[in-house]
């Protein structure tokens, strides 16, 4: 699952983020799950934004949450590095008529905006691809005025013991995603990077299998690989990741935990 990471092309061309996002960026413009899914209001409500705010968004791909915050806030910058998704973002705005928003191609672990432009900078559904998570907080630390504040919305790992399992499996879907971590791991980069946990919230993404190969554009070998994984997996950890099963016993939805988070800066 991922808005879209704007982050340094470090993968391989056929594992990018922008070379994954860019080809399936028609599909992630029309998705309800990316433009109305449940962390957006969550994200909303832990970020507050007010009239004075001056906002960034990381990674925002088709401009799902930076378009969400527009009418709360004075103006917001989506930030990333597919031009095929920030197409969308762009001609959404001009559809919708949303003055307040512009769009920019760049990196999540070196955010081209000079330091405390921000008041709020939001992420959601991408920091699980970016390939140096330190370097994107201390980033959004940087770009942060005194006392803004930074919301992330992204998928966790149950447990630490499935977290080698669920980057495979995810990785096995999406070449570009990177990582995924527990709560308590997100809270220990916060404290590294000056960052202040002020509280998160989880919400539970149901998916259904067939979409969710479908939007990243798996092959049938890569579908069948990946109901072999999940039936490979202990009863227990199949219900740690919610898994799901048809009458014929075939793997038919999954539920991702989306940890919804607020950090500040002193």
């Amino acid at each position: 699952m991922s808005d879209h990471p704007a982050r340094a092309d470090h993968a391989t061309p056929d594992t990018s983020s922008a070379a994954q996002f860019n080809r399936h960026a028609a599909k992630y413009a029309a998705s309800e799950v990316h433009r109305h899914g449940p962390s957006l209001p969550a994200l909303l409500a832990a970020a507050d934004p007010h009239a004075a705010d001056v906002a960034l968004d990381v990674a925002t791909g088709t401009g799902n949450t930076a378009l969400a915050l527009a009418p709360h806030v004075a103006q917001v910058t989506g930030l990333d590095v597919a031009g095929g998704m920030l197409a969308h973002a762009r001609d959404r705005a001009a559809q919708e008529g949303v003055p307040n928003a512009t769009f920019v191609v760049g990196s999540a672990e070196a955010i081209p905006f000079p330091d405390g432009s921000f008041t709020l900078v939001t992420s959601r559904h991408a920091p699980h691809h970016f390939r140096d998570l330190p370097r994107f907080l201390a980033e959004a630390r940087r770009v942060l005025k005194p006392g803004g504040r930074l919301v992330i919305a992204d998928q966790i790992s149950p447990a630490p013991d499935l977290q080698a399992w669920i980057d495979a499996y995810q990785r096995r879907r999406d070449p570009s995603h990177h990582a995924q971590r527990t709560v308590p791991a997100w809270q220990a980069l916060a404290r590294e990077a000056g960052l202040r946990w002020a509280g998160e919230t989880l919400v539970p993404y149901r998916l259904e299998f067939a979409w969710w190969t479908a939007q990243s554009g798996s092959t049938q070998g890569t579908v069948q690989a990946l109901r072999e994984m999940v039936a490979a997996l202990t009863p227990p950890q199949q219900a740690a990741i919610g898994a799901e099963f048809d009458a014929a016993g075939q793997l038919s939805a999954h539920v991702d935990q989306m940890m919804v988070a607020r950090l500040e800066r002193d």
